[in-house]
């Protein structure tokens, strides 16, 4: 009874109770199937190893007071720690309990903690309400809590990023702490939610901040009081302190951001305007998350939408909350907005999250008033519900899905309820049935929404959650690999690539080997070395991309050679193996161990020296192998080493009734029913034989054409393809021939369909086959927030070149034309690369201890020895004042005197010793400002 009692009156209860339901409905199928909640994309290959490698770090600094090394050679080539891991879990304090359990709980504690973070998102939220609305009905609360927990957003980060949750615990914060600063000149909760924000994730912090400073700009405008220049001097001030508090994670994070690959991403994806079909199915989008082109997540609870419009009518009632509204809106409608919102990158509407406070907010405005609704409001809300249904209609490509049906429904029947409130009926506990019947019917449109990435729990092969056997052998079965490779007795570095077999989703590689000491070069992290990403691009490596600068490096081998990889891992069905790297019977996790002890040291004295203008004149091959035994930088002067780099050799090819040629020009249109010359014979001279074969694509351009070319493209290839079966097979028997159906069939599927399977938004590949070898060139689209990468050309490794294998092919994916000209490179292997790798004087007695790596090295002349050591400032060299010199465009130059040399390079993580020293600095400020705060409260109120 008592506990009955404390429900009816403490509304964190209610909320708690009120949680826990939904979360039963909601992810009870998880442990039921024996599931977790990593995703098998970014989950498994990022966030969860991120989490395990993380625990064990902070564990030895809290138990064994062992700092990290601030360089990790077991990340990619070699990378700061602070810098890689800032972003996904040093700021994050949910992974900090994670050290009071063992590492056979994590994939667990990976999927309590979502759940944490999903609590406390609503738990903010109430806090904050009650304070902003004070006197307002519980249930209106608990019903806004909801609508701010659930929503498209949520559904989506829950199972794919769930730090990205942590925002919307930040948030309400954030607005509070700013309403105290200009109502009360009280700053403490400022301070700490803003340094909260920028400690927890620069780039999330970075959108908050936009928001943020968006709505402080709005208040200025429409409240006097609020322009006051002292009052918003102490309020910056108090944003300087919260921003100095973080600095110590936050300066390090922006350091490495300015000198990532991201730095250099094309504003807004190229895009001016978001194709037409976005703007067309945007009002569904509002209701369901079926779909979420460029990140519009939507999936807002019915209820929220309709307290939208209730608000809107309302203009000046509630005006600061309706001007953010319709500043939201202008920002949905435009790319390059959207693109500034996120730190200037792509067009991604990650920022739309933050709409869901003032969404939820006018919610419980509405439902205390519930009185103020009349008739021209349920006019409106039903005109958008039948809007939002027709969008939805064309978003789903006109078909009826559960989906689509589900919200309808529940929007509909949600304007039912608030008609029934408003009905002259009067009957005992009518206002608790209507608030009831809100409570349900907004925690069943949750439900619905959240099904997001457990929808497809109940089918064994296409659910995208690991199940909790797989998280757990996954992770045990790093050690072998480490295990294996000390079988080797080598001390390079590794390749080891699809572990995940058919769970793999869409991630271009994972990071699961870094749990143990594997040294794998495949390293996918948000943020890449940019001179490492400047080598790969400049060598064309087709595996790159802005997530993975080196990725597999495609198998080529002399860049492997480079790279220093001494054993490369393979599955059985993976025929890209690479020369120069012998079969082992060793087999570890179904992947069969390759390996070579042939590799470039990591100091080396280069045979020959060329300069960056040299360079850049060769093809990518031809600079793949002059870094054999070539250093290349600025001012080198070209005293090159020939022998390996003149083996090079460009082929003939040709295809009929083309003449043999090294470049071949072609233009493709599709979809066509006629014969396309894609498939090209070889002249291979016996010099090549064990060669590796290149295939190299320049000056790439296609077009998907406009809706009706495509249209009519897509007819016509029918029709044709129809005529030719009965001219060429005499078979006329096809009675499923219906031209009209297939129209109607061709239009449902492309008219309002944003995907990059139609090539609408410029996503293409382009096969190249040899032999048994297929590697595929893919240019994704526009609509691809996080791999966009437009390529006007690219290098195909297509394996070793034998005599039999005389021929080669291309085949193209989406309708469009595609044109671009073809040039075959035989690149040297074998004995060749090995002797040319001898050819360097390797520095002895290289020695990689915590931060530090030292050599021996004596030198005839004043020179400076190449290294395969990622660039980056803070490396320094012992007894040398100079920045030093960034050689072979993306790797750290030791500049060294004639005589022996002693060489020791140590690193710090930049800036980071100022960021510690500018928090100490903002913690005492803090201090300060929290005691005069205290005094000030406590102090007697004068008499007026």
């Amino acid at each position: 009874m008592a506990l009955m009692q404390r429900l009816k009156t403490n509304l964190y209860l209610q909320y708690t109770v009120a949680f826990i339901v939904l979360a039963i409905f909601i992810f009870a199928i998880v442990p039921i199937t024996g599931s977790t909640l990593i995703w098998n994309s970014d989950g498994i290959t990022q966030h969860y190893p991120a989490l395990v490698y993380w625990r064990k770090m902070l564990k030895g600094l809290v138990f064994s007071h062992h700092l990290w090394s601030q360089w990790d050679w077991n990340i990619g080539l070699g990378t700061d720690t602070i810098q890689t891991f800032a972003y996904y879990v040093m700021g994050d304090i949910f992974t900090y309990p994670s050290i009071f359990f063992h590492q056979d709980q994590m994939v667990a504690y990976y999927s309590v903690m979502v759940v944490v973070r999903l609590f406390l998102i609503g738990l903010s939220f109430i806090f904050v309400a009650k304070r902003l609305i004070p006197g307002s009905k519980h249930f209106a609360l608990v019903i806004g809590s909801i609508i701010y927990t659930f929503s498209g957003y949520t559904a989506y980060v829950t199972f794919a990023h769930p730090f990205f949750l942590n925002p919307l615990i930040i948030l309400p914060l954030l607005i509070l702490g700013l309403y105290n600063a200009l109502n009360n000149q009280r700053y403490i909760l400022l301070i700490v939610s803003v340094a909260w924000t920028l400690f927890n994730n620069f780039y999330l912090g970075a959108m908050l901040a936009l928001g943020m400073i968006i709505y402080w700009l709005i208040l200025l405008i429409i409240t006097k009081k609020y322009r006051k220049l002292v009052l918003n001097l102490k309020l910056i001030g108090a944003v300087v302190v919260g921003a100095g508090l973080s600095a110590l994670l936050l300066l390090p994070s922006l350091v490495q951001l300015m000198s990532s690959a991201r730095a250099t991403s094309k504003l807004a994806n190229g895009l001016t305007f978001y194709p037409y079909s976005y703007y067309f199915t945007l009002p569904g989008l509002a209701i369901s998350n079926a779909n979420r082109p460029y990140w519009v997540t939507g999936g807002i609870l019915t209820l929220g939408i309709i307290a939208v419009i209730w608000s809107l009518r309302r203009f000046k009632e509630h005006l600061a909350i309706n001007i953010t509204f319709i500043v939201g809106f202008v920002i949905l409608m435009f790319p390059t907005l959207a693109a500034l919102m996120n730190g200037g990158s792509s067009p991604s509407n990650r920022w739309a999250q933050m709409l869901l406070f003032p969404i939820a907010i006018v919610t419980i405005y509405m439902i205390n008033d519930l009185d103020s609704l009349h008739r021209r409001d349920y006019y409106w809300f039903t005109g958008y519900g039948i809007l939002a249904v027709i969008s939805l209609f064309m978003a789903d490509n006109f078909a009826f899905t559960y989906d689509l049906g589900g919200v309808a429904a529940i929007y509909f029947v949600t304007i039912f309820i608030l008609l029934f409130a408003k009905l002259p009926v009067h009957f005992k506990h009518k206002a608790q049935l209507i608030a009831a019947s809100l409570v349900i019917l907004v925690s069943f449109n949750a439900i619905v929404i959240m099904r997001d990435r457990h929808a497809n729990q109940y089918s064994i092969d296409d659910t995208m959650l690991v199940s909790s056997s797989q998280a757990h052998q996954l992770t045990s079965s790093q050690n072998s690999f480490e295990e294996a490779i000390k079988e080797t007795e080598t001390t390079g570095r590794s390749s080891i690539d699809n572990q995940l077999s058919n769970l793999t989703g869409d991630s271009p590689a994972d990071n699961l080997a870094i749990l143990a000491n594997t040294f794998n070069i495949n390293s996918y992290w948000s943020l890449q070395n940019k001179y490492v990403d400047s080598l790969s691009k400049a060598l064309e490596n087709n595996t790159n991309n802005p997530n993975d600068a080196v990725n597999t490096a495609d198998y080529r081998t002399t860049f492997l050679h480079l790279l220093g990889v001494s054993n490369v891992f393979l599955t059985d069905d993976n025929t890209a193996e690479p020369a120069n790297y012998e079969i082992t019977s060793n087999v570890t996790n179904s992947q069969r161990l390759y390996n070579t002890t042939t590799t470039m040291p990591l100091i080396y004295q280069s045979a020959g020296t060329m300069s960056s203008a040299a360079f850049k004149k060769l093809s990518p091959s031809e600079r793949e192998v002059a870094l054999i035994n070539n250093m290349v930088y600025k001012n080198a002067k070209n005293k090159v080493a020939k022998i390996l780099l003149n083996k090079v050799q460009q082929l003939k090819f040709f295809s009929l009734p083309q003449t043999s040629a090294k470049t071949q020009h072609i233009k493709v249109k599709l979809p066509t029913s006629d014969y396309t010359p894609t498939s090209y014979s070889i002249e291979i001279p016996k010099s090549v034989k064990g060669y590796e074969l290149h295939v190299r694509l320049t000056n790439i351009k296609y077009t998907a054409g406009t809706l009706k070319n495509r249209y009519n493209n897509a007819l016509n290839n029918y029709i044709e393809k129809h005529n030719q079966k009965i001219m060429y097979e005499n078979d006329d028997t096809d009675n499923r021939y219906n031209t009209g159906l297939y129209q109607l069939g061709w239009l449902r599927t492309n008219l309002f369909n944003i995907s990059p399977t139609t090539g609408s938004t410029g996503a293409f590949t382009i096969d190249a086959t040899y032999g048994k070898i297929t590697n595929t060139f893919e240019q994704v689209g526009s609509e691809n927030l996080s791999f966009y990468n437009p390529k006007s050309s690219t290098t195909l490794n297509l394996g070793t070149i034998t005599s039999k294998k005389d021929n080669f092919s291309l085949h193209m994916s989406n309708p469009g034309t595609y044109e671009f000209d073809i040039e075959l490179e035989a690149v040297p292997t074998g004995t060749s690369l090995d002797n040319a790798i001898k050819a360097n004087q390797a520095a002895s007695k290289i020695k990689i201890d915590k931060n530090t790596v030292t050599a021996n090295y004596h030198a005839n002349s004043k020179t400076i020895l190449a290294t395969s050591i990622p660039y980056s400032d803070g490396w320094k060299l012992a007894g040398y004042d100079g920045k030093l010199p960034r050689v072979n465009k993306a790797f750290v130059g030791i500049p060294v005197k004639a005589g022996t040399n002693h060489i020791k390079l140590t690193y710090k993580t930049p800036f980071a010793q100022l960021g510690i020293i500018i928090s100490l600095i903002a913690l005492i400020a803090t201090i300060i400002i929290a005691i005069l705060e205290l005094l000030k409260s406590k102090a007697p109120r004068k008499d007026t």
